[in-house]
């Protein structure tokens, strides 16, 4: 039998069997992890679970008793986006070399499924075809078409140029059935999503979409049997989300305040659920104010280093903080925002507001509404701190820092997620005729989340590597 070794170099082939022995598999459907079993897999499913397999023509990985848990899913991300393109103003060349290297970026951090909350369907393609092709990555779910009304949110200038192709408003039915077309033929649909956002921060910049063209979203994604994720942070627009029938409000909101026993009352009759997305929204701007995290051996493997040298570059920290001012209201004048940049302590308001919405998501799951993990990782390219991969192991971290039990954590990033996608048949669990999206850690997750941070080995689709392996194709 042949056999891998942590630094191997010779890693699973495509095509052949992998068997898998001495694990503790925490396998997503009971508590605790079962001690020392073995797991065969064929043509990148899992066939066989038990005590004991024997295998002659199959590669072997003995992991000493270390842990394998399921694959990790990112529900929230944005892979079009390059953190930092806009102040480096990367080329074309660039920006797809940084779109690839991500998606192995993904897959090394543990991460074998991610959710694209707005996709263009001639990206999605792209990403797919490279994957079909043997190209390193996570497997690819959308959410599509992107539906925004004319000069609302998130619209074009937010996105810029560097963001890449992406849709029109819709002003009517006939456009939004041309939105739906632009993806046929596309596979890994699982929802539609639209926006209900007048603006952050407590003053309405954008308009919304009309009663009429929101009867019609409803309409025209029921007759497809896509479920609606809603971006939605006020707590009037997450209102009109939830009477929209939203199936995930792809953000927790809740950045002051606290959700209201109505408004759980309502989204568990639903069964709507709530993605975090507390790193790429909010967490990791602290980085400029600790800069010594870029040091960390995870991100160093993982980003590219333009975008660690941008992170660390203080005029990109100017330049973001000059791009969010573009936001405000037309008529409040630049040098205010630009005063509140200057003289408000913006880190603590960060701190702030990160407490502060994860007290609302440990207030929701603890009354049963399902939470799921999402980074919306890379959300706009003026941002130079938001890392695709590395950015879900914070998010876990985070929402254990919250107060959520290690062990609700994993299961928002594995079992529910796939739930709430439709795709629990093939992933979230590690169970017989399932993908072989693994990952094997030395240290329990199950004790301490930061586990997460020293993978051995990530499976996908039956292939292992370590994570320097999979970020080297």
């Amino acid at each position: 039998m042949n056999t891998l070794n942590k630094n191997s170099k010779n890693t699973k082939e495509k095509g052949s069997n992998l068997l898998i022995t001495n694990a503790r598999i925490f396998n997503g459907t009971s508590s605790i992890p079962d001690d020392l079993k073995s797991i065969f897999i064929e043509n990148g499913l899992i066939t066989e679970i038990s005590n004991s397999i024997s295998k002659k023509n199959a590669l072997q990985i003995d992991v000493a008793g270390a842990f394998v848990f399921p694959g990790l899913i990112d529900a929230h991300v944005h892979l079009q986006s390059v953190s930092g393109s806009v102040y480096r103003k990367d080329t074309v060349e660039q920006l797809e070399k940084s779109r690839f290297h991500h998606l192995r970026a993904y897959v090394a951090c543990g991460v074998t499924t991610v959710l694209d909350n707005g996709i263009s369907a001639s990206m999605l393609k792209l990403f797919q075809d490279y994957l079909n092709s043997g190209g390193a990555g996570p497997n690819i779910y959308a959410l599509a078409p992107m539906l925004y009304p004319a000069g609302g949110y998130p619209g074009k200038d937010l996105l810029t140029p560097y963001w890449g192709p992406h849709p029109d408003p819709v002003h009517n039915l006939e456009e939004v059935t041309s939105r739906f077309m632009e993806y046929e033929g596309l596979s890994n649909i699982v929802g539609v999503k639209t926006f209900v956002e007048p603006g952050m921060g407590g003053v309405n910049i954008w308009p919304i979409h009309t009663s009429e063209m929101r009867r019609i979203i409803v309409e025209q994604t029921k007759q497809r049997n896509l479920p609606l994720h809603i971006h939605a942070l006020g707590k009037q627009d997450q209102a009109l989300a939830l009477e929209m029938g939203v199936k995930t409000l792809t953000h927790t909101g809740f950045t002051t305040g606290t959700p209201s026993e109505s408004f759980i009352k309502k989204a568990k009759e639903l069964g709507t659920h709530v993605t975090t997305t507390l790193t790429s929204s909010y967490e990791q701007l602290l980085i400029k104010y600790t800069p010594e995290r870029l040091e960390d051996p995870l991100l160093k493997l993982t980003v590219p280093k333009e975008q660690l040298t941008t992170a660390a570059d203080p005029e990109a920290w100017d330049h973001v903080w000059h791009e969010i001012t573009k936001l405000r209201p037309k008529w409040i004048p630049e040098f205010v925002i630009k005063a509140i940049f200057k003289y408000v302590n913006m880190e603590k308001g960060i701190k702030r507001t990160v407490k502060n919405i994860s007290k609302a998501i440990i207030k929701m799951h603890n009354a049963g509404i399902p939470i799921v993990v999402g980074t919306d990782t890379s959300n706009w390219p003026i941002f130079i701190s938001f890392f695709h991969g590395p950015s879900m192991i914070r998010e876990i971290e985070i929402l254990g820092e919250a107060g959520m039990s290690p062990l609700d954590v994993i299961l928002a990033a594995t079992k529910t997620p796939a739930k709430m996608m439709g795709v629990d048949h093939k992933i979230g669990t590690i169970e017989v005729g399932k993908q072989a999206d693994l990952i094997v850690v030395q240290d329990n997750p199950l004790e301490n989340l930061s586990a997460f941070k020293k993978l051995m080995w990530i499976v996908k689709d039956g292939e292992a590597r370590t994570p320097r392996e999979w970020m080297k194709q």
